[in-house]
């Protein structure tokens, strides 16, 4: 009797035992902490690291500087510290209040004869590094045309759809790059990953190029440079990747090189 009550009994707890661990799944989910985050999340906040300026940090995430500095706040001379909180969302800054922020660091604050006599004078000497808070207000003529900063063989075009925002070209090794137009430096150093040694150049209000993977930088962040000055050497394999940014976004540095 006891083996035929058994018998009988063992199918019913087998039921029991795995309606129980059903009920116990469905109210108690897999901890968050081993759920993948999705792949689109966009990072919205930068903490700002050594040796980084509102232009460069701009340029990591492809932002227009001008919309950056109205998001958080920040006024020329652009001014940021180690530490400080930037947020990435520039979606409600219009391009008309982005430009606004800017006005200050290019309102010119001399006279068309005070211009001419410092543009003689700097001819007669080198111009002195300044801060990149302290960038001058330097009036560029509209008509120059973008030059080549190094002299080779294009061995990589512009694709954004296979992420390639600029061009690389392969010249030989310790060539000199120059800067394809006139303008300020905005940022010297090697602080954005997968960029090396790298130098950008402010042109205008709307556009900004980039000379990266050198081995030596010869230029300081805020100093002026006129169009095919020297402003670094390549590395042993005398390749250049150049950039061209208007109003933050990546353009086909082919269309403007003459």
């Amino acid at each position: 009797m006891l083996r035929l009550a058994s018998s009988k009994l063992l199918p019913i707890l087998m039921i029991l035992v795995i309606t129980g661990c059903s009920s116990y799944t469905n109210n108690h989910p897999a901890p968050v902490s081993s759920r993948a985050q999705p792949p689109s999340k966009r990072i919205m906040v930068h903490q700002v690291e050594r040796g980084e300026t509102l232009y460069s940090i701009a340029w990591r995430y492809d932002l227009d500087f001008r919309k950056l500095a109205r998001a958080n706040g920040i006024r020329a001379p652009f001014t940021i510290s180690r530490g400080q909180l930037l947020s990435l969302d520039t979606s409600k800054i219009s391009k008309s209040s982005a430009k606004a922020v800017d006005r200050a660091a290019t309102k010119p604050k001399t006279t068309v004869a005070a211009n001419r006599q410092t543009t003689v004078q700097q001819t007669k000497k080198t111009v002195q590094p300044t801060s990149v808070g302290k960038s001058p207000s330097v009036n560029f003529s509209s008509n120059w045309q973008w030059q080549w900063p190094v002299k080779g063989k294009v061995v990589e075009s512009y694709n954004p759809k296979d992420l390639r925002k600029g061009i690389k070209i392969k010249a030989v090794s310790r060539s000199a790059v120059r800067s394809a137009g006139p303008g300020v430096v905005v940022y010297s150093g090697e602080g954005l990953r997968g960029y090396g040694k790298l130098v950008i150049i402010k042109h205008s209000d709307i556009l900004l190029s980039a000379y990266a993977h050198n081995q030596q930088i010869m230029v300081k962040e805020g100093q002026t440079v006129k169009q095919m000055e020297i402003i670094s050497r390549l590395g042993a394999n005398g390749t250049l990747y150049f950039e061209i940014r208007k109003d933050g976004y990546p353009v086909n540095p082919a269309a403007y090189l003459k």
